[in-house]
């Protein structure tokens, strides 16, 4: 009975002493396990904290014009405008000018006249002249036509003058250059409203009706 009581104690130490040595084997294993988990864990966190830093330190890619970008550094050109290049104008009259003046010959043909010079006739002025003998009698009497821009408003004169150009022209005036018995003679004409004035005297017709080559 001793002896079998004996043994039983012995069966339970063994047991006791295997279990004791298994125990720390499994905790050993979960301890490397914690560890392991711990480790992955901590490296995780180091990756998350990189990402982080790297998002808040590098540019935003919508932001061109940010700091720490090549166009914040670099100032930008300005275009300089290129001046712009002024129209010529014309040098010589405009067709609608040379309209009014081909009106104005018709107008001083049509009275049996033709105008011995064009360039008398001033496009820019308001009272505008042009002087006219008879067609086909060179040693006829000359007259001046008048004219209001386009309008035809008299002659200088209601008897010829053997001799007579224009001396002066402005935008309101004309002076005509007389040749008499007695001299040249300059008359200013003028318009006053829309009717024609002499200024001046205008030489009688006996004295302006000389004998050419005098």
């Amino acid at each position: 009975m001793d002896d079998r009581v004996g043994m039983d104690s012995e069966a339970r130490r063994v047991k006791a002493e295997r279990d004791r040595r298994r125990l720390p084997h499994h905790r050993r294993g979960a301890s490397r396990w914690a560890a392991r988990a711990a480790a992955l864990l901590a490296t995780a966190a180091l990756l998350g904290t990189a990402v982080a830093s790297a998002l808040m330190i590098a540019p935003d890619g919508g932001d061109k014009d940010g700091p720490g970008t090549a166009s914040a550094l670099t100032p930008k050109a300005t275009a300089t405008p290129k001046p712009k290049k002024k129209k010529a104008k014309p040098k010589g009259p405009t067709k609608a000018q040379l309209a009014q003046r081909k009106a104005a010959v018709a107008q001083v043909r049509s009275q049996g006249y033709t105008t011995l010079r064009l360039r008398d006739y001033d496009f820019k002025a308001r009272l505008r002249v042009l002087i006219g003998r008879p067609v086909g009698d060179a040693g006829g009497g000359s007259y001046a036509f008048f004219f209001d821009r386009q309008t035809f408003v008299g002659k200088d004169s209601t008897s010829p003058s053997t001799k007579v150009r224009v001396s002066k022209s402005s935008k309101t005036s004309v002076t005509l250059a007389y040749d008499t018995s007695a001299g040249r003679a300059k008359v200013r004409f003028k318009l006053v409203g829309q009717t024609l004035q002499p200024l001046d005297p205008i030489p009688p017709p006996v004295a302006r009706l000389t004998p050419r080559g005098n």
